[in-house]
């Protein structure tokens, strides 16, 4: 009878994020321009006047819809699945084999409803607030990761310059989440495509290892915490105007990897690796829709990295285009790391529990 119910709301679980998960973002901008998202806000809104019912201009109603509509589903099988392996000490004790494995997979989905939620945080604060329709605010959870991302992007470009035996003078991150790379020599087809794709190959490769080494988590935020303030003390340089953005957040993110695989559980330390890999994939992949979007975006001095690749490289391949082959590369790379390390494991513990049952 536990069995059934832990598949049954296992299930229900995994069908919630996803309805959750799809719902944001096909409704989002990041989607066909947001057509989607007004076009359902528009029907919310017509079903509303029919019923007498006033809603909000400021509310996200696309966004609210999916949240309304899936995570109570979400935390009903929470608790479900807590009732029925015996407590929520089950998810927190270290054990070995199957239980292990059971263990990360929760704590898998518990990081994808967490980056979720990062990841609309922008939309929710407004929605609390009251803002008007369209209006961008400063999310407190969302704005380090936004810079996280830009980190990592321009450390890709520096990377792909080191290993084709060119020179890196230095990477700025700005305060409005842009960043520069000072570059000299080295493949510029390897450089170009290494700051979007770079950052979509982290996120998946941490999210893999996590998922598939949980073991290691602890270990694994040492490594990457010495790895970010290695680059930062290497490289990181103060902005045009002199922030030191880069910096900032190159220590203060290096020091917390490394507060954190130093004195956190390793329960922590995965669901903190698993949430973050997962931003910073979403956000590498929204950079590529945007540029697939207004592939001539850009400053009059500084190309874009798909208009400066189609110029030097490319050709006969314009910069929309180019962007587009990059976003399919890394929604393969995202798919390939959420594929092995979650759905996969998933379905085996699924088809061990079935077959133990039978």
């Amino acid at each position: 009878m536990h069995k059934r119910a832990r598949i049954f709301w296992g299930s229900a679980l995994l069908l919630s994020i996803v309805w959750m998960a799809g719902g944001a973002f096909f409704t989002s901008a990041a989607f066909d321009g947001g057509a989607v998202g007004q076009e359902l806000e528009a029907n919310i809104q017509r079903l509303a006047a029919d019923a007498n019912v006033a809603v909000p201009a400021s509310l996200p109603l696309s966004l609210a819809f999916f949240l309304l509509t899936g995570l109570p589903v979400a935390l009903l099988a929470l608790f479900g699945l807590r009732r029925a392996r015996g407590g929520s000490a089950a998810i927190e004790a270290a054990s070995a084999g199957s239980n292990l494995r059971r263990q990360t997979i929760l704590i898998t989905i518990l990081a994808l409803i967490l980056a979720l939620l990062i990841w609309n945080i922008s939309d929710i604060e407004r929605m609390l607030r009251g803002g008007e329709p369209g209006a961008v605010g400063v999310s407190i959870l969302g704005y380090p990761i936004r810079l996280f991302v830009t980190f990592v992007h321009e450390a890709g470009h520096s990377l792909a310059a080191l290993i084709s035996g060119g020179q890196v003078h230095g990477f700025s991150v700005s305060p409005d989440g842009s960043g520069l790379a000072r570059i000299s020599g080295g493949s510029l087809s390897l450089i170009l495509p290494a700051g979007y794709l770079g950052a979509a190959l982290f996120g998946s490769l941490l999210f893999l290892l996590a998922n598939r080494a949980p073991r290691w988590t602890r270990a694994l935020s040492i490594l990457l915490g010495l790895a970010i303030i290695a680059l930062t003390l290497a490289f990181a340089m103060p902005d045009a105007g002199g922030s030191p953005t880069a910096l900032i957040v190159g220590i203060g993110f290096g020091l917390a990897m490394l507060f954190m695989g130093w004195q956190a559980s390793r329960v922590v330390n995965l669901l903190v690796l698993e949430t973050l890999a997962i931003l910073t994939g979403l956000n590498a992949l929204l950079d590529l829709s945007m540029l697939v979007q207004n592939p001539t975006v850009g400053s009059e001095s500084l190309l874009n990295d798909a208009a400066a690749f189609s110029q030097n490289i490319t050709p006969l391949l314009p910069p929309a285009v180019v962007a587009a082959l990059w976003a399919a590369v890394a929604v393969a790379m995202l798919a390939a790391a959420m594929y092995f390390g979650f759905l996969k494991p998933a379905s085996g513990e699924i088809s061990d529990t079935v077959k133990s049952k039978a």
